[in-house]
């Protein structure tokens, strides 16, 4: 396939992962309705067949936990405290759930509806931490300067 020219600076660069994962999770993940996973029927070809739907509200808190490992190195010692508190509040969500839960059912979807109330305080907490880093900012004028 044939090379073409983009304006497009398509360097990946650590705060440009963390605008668009902040991006996916505001515009995308954010806006969708938080729904269990589902089967759903699909008929291709005059057959039918199952298609699993993803559970919404874990692809949403799957988003906040990988921009929290993006932004571990940044971390302060007040958004280091409140990752340990999520951590520690997850954990005890484990430890409550039963031997034999399985995906979709009642204590499956009460889990995580539970862990995301928790996800979305670490997403707060994060978006808290950038402010307060001036991180976004910070990075433009990094990014800037190594083109010089």
């Amino acid at each position: 396939m044939a090379e073409f020219y983009t304006n497009q600076d398509d360097t990946l660069s650590h705060p440009r992962i963390v605008l668009e994962l902040l991006k996916k999770i505001t515009v995308e993940l954010g806006t969708r309705e938080f729904k269990g996973g589902y089967k759903k029927p699909v008929v291709n070809g005059g057959v039918t067949y199952l298609d699993y739907v993803p559970d919404s509200r874990t692809e949403y808190i799957q988003g906040i936990e990988a921009l929290s490992d993006v932004l571990l190195p940044q971390y302060d010692d007040i958004m280091e405290k409140n990752y340990c508190e999520y951590i520690s509040k997850v954990n005890k969500l484990n430890d409550n759930l039963s031997e034999n839960v399985r995906m979709g059912d009642e204590e499956h979807s009460k889990f995580n509806k539970k862990k995301l109330i928790l996800a979305k305080k670490l997403f707060r907490d994060l978006n808290l931490l950038l402010k307060r880093t001036n991180y976004l900012k910070a990075a433009i004028y990094e990014e800037g300067d190594e083109e010089e």
